[in-house]
């Protein structure tokens, strides 16, 4: 949904500093015209966990996150404790956002030409987490082939060598 937001007010040119946008989905070649299955994929997904720890093996037996300590990371601010129910469900329940599902693909439809879409293989709905490094690079060549930013690139990079000098 996020993605979505942020093209529309893309498009809408609601933002005068906006330089460039990076909106990463899950598009596969065949994703768009598999939303009809959308609803069968959503039955299919567990609803509620025991412990955050099962959510995580679940998340990543599934194939929604495929690297474990990128999911032990961002799993749990998907869910919510339900004191009722005594388990871990999900904060957002996707069902309620079918009527926006085609929106999408619309909205890419009137860009034509104003975008460029990259496919990265062997990943599964966290790319960043999946493939940190390939998402990286990815985006340094968008802000640099887009000469985004005061001194472009290199104030990006220095920024991506500080947050990896302090996460080891």
């Amino acid at each position: 949904m996020g993605g979505s937001i942020a093209v529309h007010v893309a498009v809408r040119k609601s933002l005068s500093t906006l330089a460039g946008l990076v909106v990463v989905d899950v598009v596969e070649g065949t994703t768009m015209a598999s939303l009809i299955h959308m609803q069968k994929i959503l039955s299919n997904r567990m609803q509620h966990f025991s412990s955050i720890e099962k959510a995580i093996e679940w998340s990543v037996r599934a194939g929604s996150v495929r690297n474990i300590d990128s999911a032990r990371v961002s799993i749990p601010p998907t869910l919510k404790y339900d004191e009722s129910k005594k388990c871990y469900l999900y904060r957002t329940e996707l069902e309620k956002t079918e009527q926006y599902w085609k929106g999408w693909s619309l909205t890419i439809g009137q860009m034509q030409g104003k975008f460029q879409m990259v496919v990265v293989r062997h990943t599964g709905h966290a790319i960043q987490e999946d493939v940190p490094d390939e998402f990286a690079t990815l985006i340094v060549n968008f802000i640099s082939r887009n000469r985004i930013g005061p001194h472009g690139v290199e104030v990006f990079l220095m920024v991506i060598s500080l947050q990896l000098s302090r996460s080891y």
